[in-house]
């Protein structure tokens, strides 16, 4: 980590700097025309809906991330019993609402919003984890740890009341992303620049003035 950040800022020299400014004045170009204060302009500014449609691209993608690398291995790591019907159920749901966020560019349903879709999955990851925690008592003399039975009803709970009244709107999300494509692209001109080679005049310079 620490080698990651003195690399990140002070990079090597490199005749090919001049990418890093791109990639940081386009990033940069990006993040203002996500933001969500295009919205209610004129039909010419064609780029107002792109923040809030990039806000379902995100979630599509937590979702996938989330069942491909955690509730997959689930899915395959039990035993048939109602623990994994419930896990893929639980999967079918998840990958039906990822679907949901892409057809809603499509305008065919709409799938609900970015704290919606969290209490959802929240509230599906702590029903099956009560479930598994009443089936491992009953089938197994080892307890189920009471902590995790406490996060999991937790879960439950929390998942259901920001699905019910959501703690906060799409527009926080999108904020949150736009600020952090605006860091990135500006870390990136600063390495852009920081990565420039010593020309030959420099050096030819700095040989005369020693």
């Amino acid at each position: 980590m620490k080698n990651f950040i003195l690399k990140l800022f002070h990079p090597a020299k490199t005749k090919l700097f001049w990418l890093y400014l791109v990639f940081g004045i386009l990033g940069v170009i990006l993040g203002v025309m996500l933001m969500p204060v295009w919205e209610g302009l004129p039909k010419w500014v064609f780029w107002q809906k792109w923040g809030r449609q990039i806000v379902n691209i995100i979630i599509c993608a937590c979702i996938i991330l989330y069942l491909a690398l955690f509730l997959f291995k689930k899915v395959m790591g039990r035993a048939n019993s109602v623990v994994k019907i419930l896990t893929i159920i639980e999967f079918v749901v998840l990958a039906l609402i990822a679907l949901g966020c892409i057809l809603q560019q499509c305008r065919v349903f709409n799938i609900g919003g970015a704290c919606a879709i969290l209490g959802l999955v929240l509230w599906c990851r702590g029903t099956v984890e009560v479930f598994r925690a009443y089936y491992h008592q009953k089938g197994n003399n080892e307890k189920y740890p009471i902590w995790w039975l406490v996060v999991a009803i937790v879960m439950m709970t929390f998942g259901t009341y920001i699905y019910a009244k959501p703690l906060f709107s799409d527009v926080v999300i999108l904020w949150i992303f736009v600020v952090l494509i605006l860091l990135v692209s500006i870390i990136l001109i600063a390495d852009g620049i920081l990565a420039k080679p010593v020309s030959n005049k420099e050096k030819k310079s700095k040989k005369a003035e020693a």
